[in-house]
């Protein structure tokens, strides 16, 4: 069963996969480095996309939040006479400023992992299937709706698909499909 968390003025239900495999994921990533090897190249591409997909699952989440405190401080009487200065002292306005420094870091590290991506071949179903989770979260469906569908849907598609043989899932990342369902709220 997932958790609640307040978020603003509404309750968010996180998804059933844990933040815990995620942050996993992401943190195994020096000691794969280390590892060598295809099977570590292999490792590294999922961490490297579940890293993109925890990024941009929190970037969405901080977005949201700013909206909500910038509706709730335009709300306040007399905001808009405030200074800068005295915005920033009020904890609307603080917390605002502390969502932006964290969106600028989040920003540059989604970037330079969408930038780096391409250049890491995918050796099974499960890196290939990683990668356009990836693309399908890059895709803004409000931006292009069409695009972003065809790719998620590909993403979910090769995320469901058994081995013919012995019926077993060909990509053993559970986050792959739940990633693509989740922060598009």
């Amino acid at each position: 069963m997932g958790s609640r968390r307040k978020t603003g003025g509404e309750d968010v239900r996180l998804p059933d996969l844990t933040r815990r495999s995620v942050i996993s994921a992401a943190t195994a990533a020096p000691v794969l480095a280390n590892a060598g090897g295809e099977a570590a190249a292999a490792e590294d591409l999922i961490v490297r996309c579940a890293s993109f997909v925890a990024i941009d699952i929190r970037v969405g989440r901080l977005v949201r939040r700013w909206g909500d405190l910038e509706s709730e401080a335009f709300a306040l009487p007399g905001w808009f006479d405030l200074s800068k200065e005295e915005q920033l002292a009020h904890p609307k306005g603080r917390e605002m400023a502390d969502i932006d420094r964290m969106l600028s870091s989040l920003f540059d590290q989604r970037w330079k992992l969408l930038a780096d991506l391409p250049t890491v071949a995918a050796n099974d179903p499960t890196g290939v299937a990683a990668k356009i989770a990836v693309a399908a979260r890059a895709v803004d469906p409000e931006d292009h709706e069409e695009a972003h569908h065809l790719i998620a849907g590909a993403a979910r598609d090769l995320a469901n698909m058994r081995c013919p043989d012995c019926h077993r899932p060909l990509v053993l990342e559970g986050w792959i499909d739940w990633s693509i369902r989740t922060g598009r709220e």
